[in-house]
This record gives C-alpha cells, structure tokens and sequence, in this order.
C-alpha cells in the first residue's frame, strides 16, 4: 500500500471507489427502483429511470467528483432488468424502519475515534495528544490553530499547568 498513491475525491471516478461503496450505491439503486414500482406498479422507462438515476449521480458525485451521468445512467439501466427479475422472485422487499430503542439515546461520541480529515491529501488524521492530531503528507491539526504545515524544527511536547488542584497538560509547540 504505501506506493499506491491516494487518490482526492475530486481525481475519483466510479471505477476508483471501493466495493463497498459501490454496493451502497446498488442497494440505494435497488430501493430507488423499488419505492417506484410500489408507486407505480410497473418499473421505471425513459424519463422516469433518467430522473433515478440523476437522484444516485448526487450520491455518486458527493463521493466520486470525475463519476459521469452517462456511466451512472447506463451502470442503471444494465441493472435494471436484474432488479425485475430479482423483484418477480422475491417480491418487494419491506421496508426497514429504525429502531426507536436507538433513535431514543442521545448519541455519545466513541472515544479515540478521529473524525478529522486532513485537506490535503484526504487520509484521517492520527492522533498525537488530546488537542493535536497529524498526517503523513506533513499537515497537523491543533485545537486552538487549526490546520498548519509541518517543519522540521518543530517539536511537539506536552506542558503541564496546574490548575487548582489538578495538574493538566496541554501540548504545545517548540522550536528547535
């Protein structure tokens, strides 16, 4: 992996995502076909598949920049005599409701768990200390900053405050 290079989400095409982005994409192409055939009792033609299509092209393309209409519309309507064959068999499937235990609980953030992604090249950002978070390609994060550009006479430490009675420590940047 390390001399595979990373492609932005604006140098992706359809065929660059990963398989399991794609088969979201199918599911979501699946249920788009079947929410029509529950309205309308027949599948989509014509204008009605090109209008489905262009609703998934906006899910594509929040993930896949370079993903053209033309390749999501045609993916579509090679699957679409599947999905007939799949729902004549099957049946419509029902649709999944979400649980009310879940929808209930306030979310509670899972701790270690990095949301920051670094601008540059679009790998998370690992942590270093509470507070200060870095890339590979050389881009930090920290609280107070926000996204800076390494160098090299930067070090990274932590310094200790007290504050009352405790002690805390907040990491700061030095300089060689």
């Amino acid at each position: 992996m390390g001399n595979r290079k990373r492609l932005k989400r604006a140098d992706r095409t359809y065929k660059d995502l990963k398989q399991k982005q794609k088969a979201k994409i199918a599911d979501c192409m699946f249920e788009k076909t079947c929410d029509y055939y529950r309205e309308h009792d027949k599948l989509p033609e014509g204008e009605d598949s090109e209008k489905i299509a262009g609703q998934i092209y906006q899910r594509v393309k929040g993930i896949a920049e370079k993903a053209s209409f033309d390749e999501v519309y045609s993916l579509y309507l090679y699957r679409l005599p599947r999905y007939e064959a799949r729902i004549a068999e099957n049946g419509l499937p029902e649709r999944k409701e979400k649980k009310k235990e879940d929808a209930d609980k306030p979310k509670t953030k899972k701790k270690g768990m990095s949301k920051k992604v670094c601008p540059n090249c679009g790998r998370k950002m690992k942590q270093q200390f509470i507070g200060l978070q870095h890339c590979k390609c050389g881009i930090s994060w920290k609280k107070d900053i926000g996204y800076f550009e390494r160098t090299g006479d930067m070090v990274f430490a932590l310094e200790r405050r007290k504050v009352g009675k405790k002690t805390k420590q907040c990491p700061v940047i030095r300089y060689r």
